[in-house]
């Protein structure tokens, strides 16, 4: 019978074997090949450091280290951590909140829940901003600036000479209309500033593809307009009229007749809920869902006529401005204002608020003009102007521009009252200023006024870099297409929109004891059971025993409260007609 041998068994027999029988009593020398030799070492090795605890050896890119500096194949690796490095310098551009205060009280917060929120809030928020710099040798181009000589402001250079000195293509967007006949003029640019929108108070009407000089359409509507606005694409237009707001096409044809909307002031779009927001004469405010064509919301703001309208970009709530000097924050889902703010002692004018939507300049008709933060509601900076501002309009870089009867003045910030007393650029228009906007990603000011309109060059005041899935200037008809069924899909509803943005995932979370009436609502009872031996006074037989007592001031208070309703009822005195009489 043959016996199978084992691998060791077989290679140590196959080394006997091999052993000549000359050197038979001599010591035993068997020869391995060194590369088997070296493996069977370092396993032994690993094996020996895995039993003992010892940390392996690392990989073949990062075992070689030198003054700090990670070595991959001889050549020092530039990005050792997981991320390019972000210049600390940058990291303020991008911020779009202040540093918080109390960031340091984080470690002394007793809130566990609350603390592992705001630290994971800090740590997107700052993971954002790395990012966001990171991509910035992304952007082609950089925002430029006026910059004056040695002992010259640049309020005193006028609008020629700027356009005299900037290149061809950028001295072409400054041009003046002269429409006399019927203003004064309101002014639209569209969210990607490519169309101009223009309605004089006496029923004209034009859009205008401005870079190219391209009119779209122009007609009269035959009564007074008091407002223009594109809606989410350049197609459709809302004009306010003298009794309803009606909506034109690209061509001037008539779409649709909004008889929910009368006597309308102040038009003002919500591009992601595709809601219409008007404020009329009588004081009232609606929201029209233009996507369907249904009213979902109106309310009376109680404050007179209101004809000082504007929205917040950041969480889409509607700012509005009140002849008694108070400004009111809306949203479709309260029927009372959200915040409401005294700005002033006088009649409002006029309410802006930034891109970011943490800042709003109010101006009031004794001539003041004060900046507020939105986060806390506190006033920044006051200051007095010449005359009473008319009209205020903020830039994607924050710059300022208000309207001072026929004077325009741009500030290039507003964060401090030094700032706001020295205007970056003036000009002076041929009659009184009834309407100004900046022009998405281009440095241009559109003001209307009585005698027409005019585009001014406000280096600085455009984004200069745009992103095409957003807004994009140069888009085709199918992309805009495309971008319009996006946007209907990606459609925000309207119960969404609130103060803080942030906290639409949250749950609010109603106990059933909390949604009945206070008079419904079973009083609590303070009860501590008392201390017993052997066992009995443990955690769960305490819970057990509070939970029996809460359980009968429960039962008896239901009993009593039915008990009482009982007595009511036979109480009442019966009638043969008691069956008609109104419960």
């Amino acid at each position: 019978m043959e016996v199978k041998k084992s691998k060791k068994a077989r290679y140590f027999a196959a080394s006997e074997s091999a052993i000549p029988a000359s050197s038979a009593g001599a010591p035993l020398v068997v020869e391995v090949e060194p590369s088997l030799s070296t493996s069977i070492i370092e396993k032994s090795k690993k094996r020996e450091a895995r039993r003992s605890g010892q940390p392996q050896k690392q990989k073949r890119l990062d075992k070689r280290q030198g003054d700090g500096v990670l070595v991959a194949r001889g050549r020092p690796d530039p990005f050792s951590g997981s991320h390019a490095p972000v210049p600390k310098e940058k990291l303020h551009k991008y911020s779009r909140e202040k540093p918080s205060k109390g960031a340091s009280s984080l470690v002394r917060m007793k809130d566990k829940a609350l603390k592992n929120t705001l630290q994971l809030r800090q740590k997107k928020v700052s993971l954002a901003i790395q990012e966001a710099v990171r991509a910035e040798h992304l952007n082609t181009e950089d925002a430029g600036f006026l910059e004056g000589d040695v002992g010259e402001d640049t309020e005193d250079i006028t609008q020629q000479a700027i356009a005299e000195f900037v290149d061809v293509a950028s001295s072409q967007k400054h041009f003046e209309l002269s429409l006399t006949q019927f203003g004064p003029y309101r002014v639209n640019y569209t969210r990607n500033g490519r169309f101009l929108l223009l309605g004089g108070e006496r029923g004209h009407v034009a859009a205008i593809d401005w870079p190219t000089k391209r009119l779209l359409s122009e007609f009269n509507v035959m009564e007074s307009v008091h407002d223009v606005k594109w809606l989410h694409v350049e197609t459709m237009l809302a004009v306010a009229q003298k009794q309803w707001t009606y909506i034109y096409d690209q061509q001037g044809i008539e779409l649709h007749c909004l008889k929910t909307l009368d006597r309308t002031l102040r038009l003002e779009f919500l591009p992601y809920h595709f809601l219409l927001a008007a404020s009329n004469a009588a004081g009232f405010l609606s929201y029209l869902d233009i996507s369907v064509g249904k009213k979902i919301a109106a309310f009376p703001t109680h404050l007179g006529r209101c004809d000082v309208m504007c929205q917040n970009p950041r969480n889409a709530v509607v700012h509005l401005g009140h002849p008694t000097g108070v400004v009111t924050l809306w949203s479709p889902n309260d029927s009372r204002p959200l915040v409401k703010m005294l700005c002033h002692g006088s009649a409002l004018r006029a309410v802006a608020v930034d891109s970011r939507g943490t800042t709003m300049a109010t101006a009031a008709v004794d001539r003041s003009l004060k900046v507020w933060d939105l986060r806390n509601y506190g006033c920044l900076g006051e200051f007095r102007l010449a005359s009473a501002a008319a009209h205020l309009d903020f830039s994607q870089t924050g710059m300022l521009a208000a309207a001072l009867g026929s004077y325009l003045e741009v500030f290039k910030s507003c964060s401090t009252v030094a700032e706001l007393s020295q205007p970056y650029l003036t000009h002076r228009c041929w009659d009184s200023i009834a309407n100004v906007q900046f022009c998405p990603f281009e440095d241009v000011l559109g003001v209307g006024h009585a005698k027409g309109f005019v585009s001014c060059l406000v280096p600085g005041a455009g984004e200069a870099n745009f992103d095409a899935l957003e807004a994009n200037p140069y888009e085709s008809r199918s992309q805009r297409r495309q971008r319009e069924v996006k946007s209907l899909l990606d459609k925000i509803p309207a119960e969404l929109i609130a103060l803080e943005p942030s906290q639409v995932n949250s749950v609010q979370q109603t106990t059933e004891e909390q949604a009945r009436p206070p008079s419904q609502r079973i009083p609590k009872v303070e009860f501590e059971p008392r201390f017993k031996k052997k066992g009995k006074s443990k955690a769960s037989h305490e819970q057990a025993r509070i939970q029996a007592v809460h359980e009968r001031q429960r039962r008896e208070f239901v009993q009593q409260s039915l008990s009482s309703k009982k007595g009511e009822s036979k109480a009442r005195p019966t009638a043969v007609l008691d069956r008609f009489r109104r419960q």
